[in-house]
């Protein structure tokens, strides 16, 4: 390694010449927040002032409080629910002209620009907002905390916890996520596959659950390939809060109508989000969570576990039968003692689903189809 910079008053030691090539390779984006874009109104976000941005090793931008609309489109007039965008400055490399901003469903590069004259600085998530105050409190259309008709008080636009910039970011790809808060992240869909082995938070989509051979370990391993991880109960209890109530009569406030007989697709219920922006927390499937617990059941099986004390099961629940993958076996007092808890409801639950509902009675090596799961993550 060697010294890059002197401090040369003479200027004849061409290390001491900052000139814009040497900034554009020693500089990140410098940024009076690490939050330098936020959603400032339902289809409007902001880039905030003051931030220093260099682009493809040319061009080197100072920020002054800017406005984003659709009207920032690379393609089409208008955004649409369920999409990620990507926001870009570019350089035109023409001296005289300041930055210009791009929204983009290319995660790459904008259309009509290219990797050495743009750059991505953040993105956000198109969908379905709760109406809430400035405590993240639902409330109805005339403001009233939990006000008559607060259920349906839900509209389109920006999600504002899904605004993503290169400081602030989960450590995952951050495409359908929303921050909860305290360096967590989460999905805001319940997970479907993405045909890579791992799993993705998209709208439109049927959740994987038991139907597709998934249990509490095998969604483990696939969150572990996209960078994630289960939520716990007490992170379900913060991202689900404000989705309201299931109804036993209709699918109104969320996918739970007594006589639903699947899953359905992410997103088809409208009033199913939370305060945070996570759609589906209440009804449609339970999703899995990281809490491990004893049962209060004392259960006897002569196949797996036959007397009531401490020792191996006689045959492992463990296995993965879909790919006879042996794993090891259990050590406990009684047959299925070890369960996994889950949360929100499945899609026939009517008003048992909701923003606490928990069950305590499944196995992790349970496949049951109305069992899917959501994604988590620590910020970056």
């Amino acid at each position: 390694m060697s010294r890059l910079l002197v401090d040369d008053v003479t200027k004849t030691d061409r290390r001491a010449l900052l000139n814009v090539n040497k900034m554009a390779t020693i500089s990140d984006i410098v940024a009076p927040t690490r939050e330098y874009l936020r959603a400032s109104g339902a289809d409007e976000l902001t880039v905030e002032s003051g931030c220093v941005i260099a682009v493809g090793g040319a061009g080197i931008f100072k920020t002054a409080e800017t406005k984003l609309t659709a009207a920032n489109l690379d393609t089409g007039a208008a955004f649409a629910v369920g999409s990620d965008y990507y926001v870009y400055i570019c350089d035109s490399r023409v001296d005289a002209q300041d930055e210009k901003y791009i929204i983009s469903l290319n995660s790459t590069y904008p259309s009509g620009w290219n990797a050495s004259n743009s750059r991505k600085i953040g993105g956000f998530h198109y969908g379905r907002c709760r109406k809430v105050n400035s405590n993240l409190q639902p409330v109805n259309s005339s403001g009233a905390l939990f006000g008559t008709g607060w259920e349906s008080a839900v509209s389109n636009g920006i999600v504002p916890r899904s605004v993503w910039t290169m400081g602030h970011r989960p450590k995952c790809n951050p495409e359908g996520m929303v921050y909860l808060g305290g360096g967590t992240w989460v999905d805001i869909y319940l997970n479907s596959d993405d045909g890579a082995e791992g799993l993705k938070s998209e709208y439109n989509c049927a959740p994987m659950t038991g139907t597709e051979g998934m249990n509490w370990y095998r969604f483990t391993e696939r969150l572990m390939k996209s960078g994630k991880r289960m939520p716990d109960y007490s992170e379900f209890c913060a991202y689900a809060f404000g989705s309201p109530q299931g109804l036993a009569e209709n699918n109104t406030n969320a996918w739970s109508a007594s006589a639903n007989t699947g899953r359905g697709v992410t997103g088809s219920v409208v009033n199913a989000v939370s305060a945070v922006g996570c759609v589906d927390a209440v009804g449609r499937v339970w999703e899995w969570l990281n809490d491990l617990i004893t049962r209060a059941e004392h259960a006897t099986n002569k196949d797996y576990h036959a007397s009531e004390a401490w020792g191996w099961d006689l045959k492992s629940p463990l296995r993965d039968e879909g790919t006879k993958y042996d794993v090891g076996n259990i050590y406990q007092y009684y047959a299925y003692s070890l369960a996994a808890l889950i949360a929100g409801g499945s899609w026939g639950d009517g008003v048992r689903a909701g923003a606490r509902a928990v069950s305590c009675s499944y196995c992790p090596w349970s496949v049951d189809a109305l069992i899917g799961v959501r994604g988590a993550c620590d910020s970056l």
